[in-house]
C-alpha cells in the first residue's frame, strides 16, 4: 500500500482520478462476478432447502474470500499476459487509459446484462473477450501487426481450458452419479425438494450438499478471484509502470533470487549454445521458438545478452528504488523476454533431457519473483468485493440451475454430486493455472447428473440458451471492447 501512496503523491491529479476510477470499475466488476457466478455455488444449497438463503450466501461469501486469499496468483498472471503490456506502456498514456476503460466497460456491461436476464453466463468469457477485442483494436490503431496485438499463445491455452473444463465437469458428474445409484440404496437421498414437501434433506445429505457448496465457493474464489487480481495488476502496471513494473517492496533476497536466476539461465545458454542453436533451427522439435516475437525490444538472437544484463543490473542492488525509472521498465521487459524464450526451451528439453528441463523451470521461477507478484492490498480488496457480491443478487440464477437444466427438478444426490465434481474440476484448473468458468462447469455438472438418471434428461431449450450464450459471449464482448475503444480513442484525441 505504501507504493500506491507514494505513486499518488508523485502523479498529477488527473492521473490520480483516472487511476481511482479504473480501480473502482475493476472492483465493481469483481462484485458483479460475485453475485453473477457465485449464485451457481449456492444454488443447490438454497434449492434443496439445506440452508436458509441468507446463511448460504454469507457462507459462500466467506469461502470466496478465503479462496482468493489462498488461491495464489498463477491464474492472475495468465490474464496479465493476455495483454501486450510492454507495447501498451511504450505508447502514450492516453492510449493506455482508453484501453483499460474500454475492456472494463465492455466486461461490466455484458455481465450486468446477462445477470439481469438470469442467464448463467461466464464472467471469464466476458473479461477475456473484452481484453482480446480491445487489444486487437489498440494494436491496429497504433501500428502493430495482428499477431503482436494479442498474446495468441495464451489466448489459445485459455480457450482450450474454457472448452474442456465443462466436458470434464459433465463427464465426472455423469460417472459419479451412475456410481451413486449403484452404491446408495436409500431412496431419501434421491428425493427432489418438491417431492419431499420442501423439507430439509436428511443430516448426511444436507451435510454433503453444504460442504460441496462451500467447496465450490472456495474453488470459485481461488480461480475467478485471480481474474480480478490480474485485471487490477493490468491497471497498475499500465498506468503506473514506474511503481509496479517491479515489486518495489521486494526484499534484497528476492532481488538476489531474480539476479541469480537470470545469471544461471545466461550461463545455461552459453554452456548449451550449440544445442539451442539446433533447437532454434529444428522446426519439428521446437517450432514455437521460430514464431514472431510478441514482446517489444525482445530479440531471441540477443536473449543471452538480455538475460545477462538482468543479472548485471541487479548485482549489489538492495532495493529496486535505486534503479532509474527507465531501468525499472527495462528490467521488467528483459525478464518477460527471457522468461518467454526459456519457457519454450524448457518445454523442448522435456523431449531430450528432463533434468535440464527441470533446472530451467526452477531458474525461471527464481527470475520472475520480482515481476510476477501481487500487493497484498489488491488480494484483500478483490476478496472483499467478491465476498460482498456473493451476498446479493443470487436469486436470478438459482431457479435456472435447480429446475431449468434437467427435464425434472434436481434431486438431493444430484445436487451434492454436481457440486463436488464442479469443485474438483475448478481446483484442478487452478492447479494448472488455467482460467475457467464456474458458471459453465456447474451447469455442465448438473447436466451430467441429469443425463445419468434412468428417467432423466435435459431441457433442450435451457441447454441451447446456455450454449448460445457460451458461444456468443467471447465474440460479442470482443466486438464491444473494440468498438468502445475506438469511440473513446476518437474522443480523447
Amino acid at each position: 500500500m505504501s507504493v500506491l501512496l507514494d505513486a499518488i503523491n508523485n502523479i498529477d491529479n488527473f492521473t490520480i482520478a483516472l487511476l481511482l476510477l479504473s480501480l473502482g470499475i475493476a472492483l465493481f466488476y469483481e462484485m458483479i462476478n460475485g453475485f453473477h457466478d457465485t449464485a451457481n455455488a449456492v444454488a443447490m444449497i438454497i434449492y434443496t432447502n439445506s440452508m436458509k438463503p441468507g446463511y448460504s450466501v454469507i457462507m459462500a461469501g466467506i469461502m470466496n474470500f478465503l479462496g482468493v486469499i489462498l488461491g495464489g496468483i498463477g491464474v492472475a498472471y495468465v490474464i496479465v499476459h493476455l495483454l501486450p503490456l510492454d507495447i501498451m506502456v511504450s505508447s502514450n498514456q492516453n492510449a493506455t487509459l482508453v484501453m483499460i476503460f474500454s475492456l472494463l466497460i465492455s466486461a461490466v456491461v455484458w455481465n450486468l446484462g446477462t445477470w439481469y436476464f438470469g442467464l448463467p453466463v461466464s464472467s471469464s468469457h466476458s473479461l477475456i473477450g473484452s481484453i482480446v477485442g480491445v487489444s486487437i483494436a489498440f494494436g491496429m490503431m497504433n501500428g502493430f501487426t495482428f499477431s503482436q496485438s494479442v498474446n495468441w499463445k495464451v489466448v489459445y491455452g485459455i480457450l482450450t481450458a474454457l472448452a474442456l473444463s465443462p466436458l470434464f465437469g459433465f463427464g465426472f458428474a455423469f460417472l459419479i452419479m451412475k456410481l451413486s445409484r449403484k452404491i446408495v440404496k436409500n431412496p431419501k437421498f434421491f428425493k427432489t425438494p418438491s417431492a419431499d414437501g420442501k423439507k430439509k434433506p436428511n443430516f448426511w445429505m444436507r451435510t454433503g450438499i453444504i460442504a460441496t457448496g462451500a467447496g465450490v465457493s472456495f474453488a470459485h474464489g481461488s480461480n475467478d478471484g485471480q481474474k480480478g487480481i490480474g485485471l487490477i495488476m493490468i491497471i497498475l502496471i499500465g498506468i503506473l509502470p514506474t511503481y509496479y513494473a517491479l515489486n518495489m517492496e521486494a526484499h534484497q533476497y528476492k532481488i538476489m533470487q531474480t539476479r541469480d536466476g537470470a545469471a544461471n539461465l545466461a550461463k545455461f545458454y552459453a554452456d548449451n549454445n550449440e544445442t539451442l542453436t539446433k533447437l532454434l533451427e529444428e522446426k519439428r522439435l521446437i517450432s514455437a521458438l521460430k514464431i514472431e516475437n510478441k514482446i517489444a525490444e525482445c530479440d531471441v538472437n540477443q536473449v543471452y545478452n538480455t538475460t545477462l544484463e538482468i543479472s548485471k543490473k541487479l548485482d549489489g542492488l538492495k532495493t529496486y528504488s535505486e534503479l532509474s525509472n527507465e531501468d525499472r521498465w527495462k528490467i521488467h521487459t528483459a525478464v518477460l523476454c527471457s522468461d518467454n524464450f526459456f519457457g519454450q526451451v524448457e518445454r523442448a528439453y522435456k523431449l531430450i533431457d528432463k533434468d535440464k528441463s527441470d533446472y530451467i523451470g526452477d531458474q525461471r521461477k527464481q527470475m520472475i519473483t520480482s515481476t510476477e507478484y501481487v500487493p497484498f492490498w489488491v488480494i484483500i480488496a478483490v476478496a472483499l468485493m467478491l465476498g460482498i457480491g456473493t451476498m446479493i443478487g443470487y436469486k436470478r440464477v438459482v431457479l435456472t440451475i435447480g429446475e431449468k437444466i434437467g427435464s425434472k427438478p434436481i434431486n438431493h444426490m444430484q445436487g451434492a454430486v454436481s457440486q463436488a465434481m464442479a469443485m474438483v474440476t475448478i481446483l484442478l484448473a487452478n492447479f494448472a493455472h488455467a482460467p475457467v468458468s464456474t458458471t459453465h462447469i456447474v451447469s455442465s455438472s448438473v447436466a451430467g447428473t441429469m443425463v445419468a438418471e434412468p428417467d432423466g434428461g435435459v431441457q433442450k431449450k435451457t441447454i441451447n440458451t446456455i450454449l448460445v450464450a457460451w458461444i456468443i459471449t467471447l465474440p460479442v464482448t470482443a466486438f464491444m471492447g473494440a468498438g468502445i475503444y475506438m469511440v473513446l480513442d476518437h474522443l480523447m484525441r
